[in-house]
């Protein structure tokens, strides 16, 4: 249910949202194969960790950021943990910040009708 928050979100950002990917499988799946700009992660995809998605972006070089409740970050490998987090629930404000630093734009770009495209988890 939160990731159809996140989506409806993202959309009245102007963005274009793929997925919502529950579990590691297909996220991996979504990284490897879909065009995207960024994406928003949740550090848990079920019961695993989203990191060898972190590794697909990295490799394909498309920014990214966690979104999470979770609250062991120590989990988080040297390699990521320069990547924005955002903690759920997220604050509105915050988020249109984080999104528009990862996909290099305004705020006021972030705004509904905007054309370009986020590609989420």
């Amino acid at each position: 249910m939160l990731a159809d928050v996140i989506c409806d979100f993202l959309r009245d950002c102007g963005l274009t949202p793929v997925g919502p990917a529950a579990r590691l499988p297909e996220a991996s799946r979504l990284a490897r194969q879909r065009a995207l700009d960024g994406a928003v992660l949740d550090l848990k995809l079920g019961d695993r960790l989203c990191l060898p998605v972190c590794s697909i972006l990295s490799a394909r070089r498309i920014p990214f950021l966690f979104l999470t409740g979770y609250g062991d970050l120590s989990l988080i490998p040297l390699e990521f943990r320069s990547v924005p987090l955002i903690c759920k629930p997220f604050e509105t404000d915050e988020m249109k910040s984080a999104l528009a630093a990862m996909l290099d734009r305004s705020l006021s770009a972030l705004a509904p009708g905007a054309s370009s495209a986020v590609r989420p988890n």
